[in-house]
């Protein structure tokens, strides 16, 4: 659907919600790779950032596509509400597409401008919600062959069981369970991966 309105050639606004590892973020930032093939300008902005100002969103509608990462992080924020309000505005004018994520439905969200909160609403909204566990046992295991190493169901379900469960952190463990096997010259098994949490936690003591 992301792709489509890339493709379409018109404006448009997607409005992606769902719960922090719900991959939001990830699905913007690949947004954005897929529109700056060819040379085209992407904007991508999170709001979240607080070293932001709202002035910063001027003159960035024409753009072949803009993203704007945890929106809700703004609400209740009447400067940057208004500039995002008018940023939505002249692109829609520009014809140019918006995806937009945030942590809540666009309804749900404290806004103080009304007229905001109705556009984005307006749009095509998607709940994105969090992986069950074999999906994120599948996510584990692509992520592992995209690094040039097989992570088997058994390893899989240990590191599912033992970590917390968001993708976040699952990722960044899986990296450093690749760097250390490398470095050890060890494979990737259970005992390994638990000899590497419990050297954490003996850190962490």
């Amino acid at each position: 659907m992301l792709r489509d309105l890339l493709d379409a050639g018109r404006g448009g606004l997607v409005y992606l919600w769902g719960a922090q590892g719900t991959g939001k973020s990830h699905l913007l930032e690949a947004c954005c790779g897929d529109a700056s093939l060819g040379g085209r300008r992407v904007v991508y902005v999170p709001l979240g950032d607080a070293h932001l100002e709202p002035a910063m969103l001027n003159g960035l509608a024409e753009t072949a596509l803009l993203c704007i990462d945890d929106a809700d992080r703004i609400a209740g924020n009447r400067e940057w509400e208004e500039a995002l309000f008018h940023l939505y505005n002249e692109a829609e004018l520009a014809s140019s597409p918006m995806v937009v994520a945030a942590s809540v439905a666009p309804k749900r969200a404290p806004w103080r401008l009304a007229d905001l909160a109705s556009r984005l609403a307006a749009g095509v909204v998607w709940r994105l919600r969090p992986l069950d566990d074999g999906a994120r046992r599948r996510a584990l295991q692509v992520h592992a062959a995209g690094r040039g190493f097989t992570l088997s169901d058994e390893v899989a379900s240990y590191v599912l069981k033992h970590l917390r469960r968001d993708m976040g952190s699952l990722f960044t463990f899986l990296d450093r369970l690749d760097h250390s096997s490398l470095a050890a010259q060890r494979r990737i098994t259970v005992p390994f991966v638990k000899e590497l949490l419990d050297a954490a936690d003996e850190r962490r003591r």
